[in-house]
């Protein structure tokens, strides 16, 4: 066997167990998905901890552990109210949440006597800016995305489904017909081929999910898998140019052929503020 046919066949097992545990947590139950979603933030928190020290830093782990778990649970709450009433609740804690987290990260870092409190405030900060807030989005989604204020886990599925397409066919494309690197100074081996191959099959499966499982608007479907397709990949570059920092290859070793958290979500961290204000806008429409 190849080396390009064994890491497929290793990606594809890995990334089917993974694909048949999150769907079945989101649609389970509320308290399925909200496990699922801690689960994820915890293992990307450590991984964000870990570059973070590679990097020369040291980021204040009880406190961004303790203020993202209060962020997550909180949007969870949130998420089982009233449709309407979830997000302006969760919008109006999460600026008032904000407003006294940022001082009270500085606070924090007075007892420590650091040689470097400004790398050490700016890596905490970006914990709970780059994985926490994200994860609390995801858990509004089924509410952001809801007709009739009740939760819709489908929602989220349709979400994931989006990601992977990209994930999927961008992979294959690259390895097969990628020549022309994409940004070789951040990830030498993603090719605008395959940039290209993701973006039409995340726009197509939106489309195709809108028509046929939500008999919904196909355009603004449509829409929603574009947005979803180039924030991911934005959000995967940006976590390239934080392991290019680190100098590591992966973020860590929790998929085998994936790498670590960071590695498999760093799409759905990224789009996961752009997809939120995307439903909120045109949510009614699908």
């Amino acid at each position: 066997m190849n080396g390009k046919l064994k890491d497929i066949t290793i990606r594809s097992a890995s990334g089917a167990v993974m694909i048949i545990i999150m769907v079945a947590a989101t649609l389970y139950s509320e308290w399925s998905y909200g496990i699922l979603l801690l689960v994820m933030m915890a293992g990307m928190l450590h991984e964000h901890f870990k570059l973070s020290a590679l990097c020369g830093a040291a980021p204040q782990k009880p406190m961004a552990f303790a203020v993202s778990i209060a962020l997550l649970l909180f949007a969870f709450i949130a998420s089982t109210m009233n449709a309407s009433m979830a997000v302006n609740r969760y919008l109006a804690g999460l600026l008032l949440y904000t407003l006294l987290l940022i001082p009270l990260i500085f606070i924090c870092e007075l007892y420590r006597r650091s040689q470097n409190p400004m790398w050490n405030i700016g890596s905490t900060l970006l914990a709970v800016i780059n994985v926490a807030i994200p994860v609390s989005l995801l858990a509004m989604l089924p509410v952001v995305g809801s007709h009739d204020g009740t939760w819709n886990s489908k929602i989220v599925v349709a979400y994931f489904c989006i990601i992977w397409a990209n994930d999927i066919f961008a992979f294959l494309i690259g390895i097969t017909l990628g020549r022309h690197r994409l940004f070789e100074r951040i990830s030498p081996k993603k090719s605008w081929e395959g940039f290209a191959a993701g973006i039409v099959a995340a726009t197509a499966a939106a489309a195709l999910i809108g028509h046929y499982a939500f008999h919904m608007n196909v355009w603004v479907w449509a829409g929603l898998g574009l947005v979803t397709a180039l924030s991911g990949v934005a959000g995967d570059l940006v976590e390239s140019m934080f392991k290019r920092a680190a100098g590591v290859k992966d973020s860590g070793s929790i998929m085998p052929g994936h790498g670590g958290w960071l590695d498999r979500f760093d799409a759905t961290i990224m789009s996961a503020p752009f997809v939120f204000v995307y439903l909120l806008i045109f949510g009614n429409l699908l």
